[in-house]
């Protein structure tokens, strides 16, 4: 099994998701970060938390001419269509051994993520049709959120949050072990 840690940024509504931005990271390091350049701008800033939050992670530009309106940068590496963004995302998961999705409060990850394919039941055969979820891991052991390791920067860029969520990750693996080691008096199995 090989995890793979990651994020979304998305404007919902209570009806749909509409995808902004991903973020994943393995944990051997290699790394995927898109922003769709089909979500609802408008939306978004007219959004007072995603206009804070979310927007300034993005690459933006001022337009030239036009009293400094800021828009998405189209021209942006990172940024991609959603279909392409599929295929990146697809591409990552199915180049990872056995891989197995993390994320933190990942139902609506998951849900933007399936989004990107259509129906869940398009999902690309290999492409986990589950995020197991780093919150319910510091549940069940014994941990409330502020047991794990702040994020000292970068909150609500998707990769950077996928980052972080590969150093929880970690974190709680230690505590495990800890855990295995003061259960067995020592010794793992």
């Amino acid at each position: 099994m090989t995890r793979i840690f990651y994020d979304t940024e998305f404007h919902e509504n209570g009806t749909t998701i509409d995808l902004i931005s991903i973020g994943m990271v393995r944990e051997d390091g290699r790394e995927l970060y898109a922003v769709s350049s089909e979500f609802n701008q408008a939306a978004v800033l007219q959004h007072p938390w995603l206009r804070k939050h979310v927007w300034p992670t993005l690459p933006i530009r001022t337009t030239e001419g036009t009293r400094g309106v800021e828009a998405l940068d189209l021209d942006h590496p990172a940024v991609r269509s959603r279909a392409q963004i599929a295929r990146l995302v697809a591409q990552f998961i199915l180049d990872t051994p056995d891989p197995q999705l993390w994320a933190w409060f990942g139902a609506y990850d998951h849900v933007a993520y399936a989004q990107l394919f259509g129906p869940m039941i398009d999902l690309p055969a290999g492409c986990p049709m589950h995020t197991c979820d780093l919150v319910q891991e510091a549940q069940r052991l014994g941990l409330s959120m502020e047991d794990l390791p702040p994020q000292p920067d970068g909150v609500h860029n998707a990769l950077a949050d996928a980052r972080h969520n590969l150093v929880r990750a970690q974190f709680l693996d230690q505590v495990g072990h800890r855990m295995t080691l003061d259960t067995t008096g020592g010794i793992t199995t």
